[in-house]
């Protein structure tokens, strides 16, 4: 498997804000199915555990370089819903 990470130069900023987009409404999708398939609190775990780990660096992307970045990529996790108890 290729490393895709980068976004490729000449990148349209709409194309950018797509897929932003299209990665958070994925995730929300997926927290609500893991809401779904086994309970809410996994659901919130999942959530907590994937802020936890981009606040902390455990998740090794180079946003953690620039503050500018990893505040936004930070805020859109943080925006993901909670789920209801």
């Amino acid at each position: 498997m290729t490393d895709d990470s980068e976004v490729p130069s000449g990148a349209d900023l709409e194309v950018i804000k797509i897929a932003v987009n299209s990665l958070y409404l994925s995730l929300g999708f997926l927290l609500k199915y893991i809401e779904e398939t086994n309970d809410k609190d996994v659901a919130i775990a999942a959530r907590n555990a994937l802020l936890e780990n981009l606040k902390n660096g455990n998740i090794d992307f180079a946003i953690m370089e620039d503050r500018k970045t990893y505040d936004f990529v930070v805020s859109v996790v943080e925006r993901l819903e909670i789920p209801e108890t």
